[in-house]
């Protein structure tokens, strides 16, 4: 019994390196290793690692290319066994789901029966991505108009006072004229382009909300 024990005990000490270095490898988004990483690797939980992180197969590549540097040879059965273990959890669908709805890009990764899932579910994560961007942009050119509009206002005002001042000649009193006339047609153009804006950002905010609520996760 004690000898079991210290075995087993043996045993997970001696794969805790391994098992370290994929960890950090997966926390920095990496794809190179060092001599005591090339040294010490676990190919098959490396490879796992890639394949929860939706890494291509090719990965493989460079850390065949940074462990020839030692004379190094990655087990690739091990690796490419551990990373179809993986591709399980990164493939499926709630992942998908968040996946798009994040934003994040999707290269094809997923075996084969499980690529249509995944897909179905990216695709309908994304759709709410796209639809909050554009409520996003709506939102930045209304602040941006109602912006500009503040600084029309300002304008005119200061340009009025102007107006009315003593001592203006009356070719300095056309100017100003002028200038409230232009600024009016360009204030009139922009509340015309705000009232379309706000019809648009509600029916905007109505397909989101609609997504949202129908979303199967």
């Amino acid at each position: 019994m004690d000898r079991h024990i210290h075995s087993s005990s043996q045993s997970a000490r001696s794969i805790l390196p391994a098992i370290a270095m994929a960890a950090i490898l997966l926390l920095q988004g990496c794809a190179t290793l060092n001599k005591e990483e090339c040294v010490v690797a676990d190919w098959r939980l490396i490879g796992y690692q890639d394949g929860v992180a939706g890494k291509s197969a090719s990965t493989v590549g460079s850390y065949r290319k940074d462990c020839a540097e030692y004379a190094v040879i990655p087990d690739l059965d091990a690796y490419q066994a551990g990373r179809l273990e993986g591709l399980q959890e990164y493939c499926k669908v709630d992942n998908a789901y968040q996946l798009g709805r994040a934003g994040k890009g999707y290269a094809t990764v997923c075996p084969a029966d499980l690529e249509s899932g995944f897909r179905l579910a990216y695709n309908e994560g994304r759709e709410i991505y796209i639809a909050r961007s554009v409520v996003k942009r709506t939102r930045a050119r209304i602040k941006t108009l109602q912006t500009d509009l503040a600084h029309i206002d300002e304008d005119r005002k200061y340009l009025l006072v102007d107006l009315v001042s003593d001592g203006l000649k009356g070719s300095e009193r056309v100017s100003i004229i002028y200038e409230l006339s232009e600024l009016g047609k360009e204030k009139d153009a922009i509340e015309d382009e705000l009232d379309g804006l706000y019809d648009k950002l509600a029916d905007q905010q109505a397909y989101l909300e609609s997504l949202t609520q129908h979303a199967s996760r």
